[in-house]
């Protein structure tokens, strides 16, 4: 059986700022695309591709951040 531990080892964030202002901590990348829904955000399928972090666009950055 895997502990706790070992389920949160790996375990990583989404952090979405505005302008250098925190707006929430996301589980997932779909997450961040549904909370920005009517503003200009690109899709999830052009996020989800994306390698180095941060991602900037318009004035939103995103984070990957691990969990500690």
């Amino acid at each position: 059986m895997v502990t706790y531990k070992e389920q949160q080892k790996n375990k990583h964030y989404f952090v979405l700022l505005e302008k250098s202002v925190p707006l929430g901590t996301f589980g997932s990348l779909k997450k961040v695309v549904e909370f920005l829904d009517g503003k200009d955000c690109p899709s999830y399928w052009t996020l989800v591709r994306k390698t180095e972090y941060p991602i900037e666009f318009a004035e939103y950055q995103v984070y990957k951040v691990k969990h500690h």
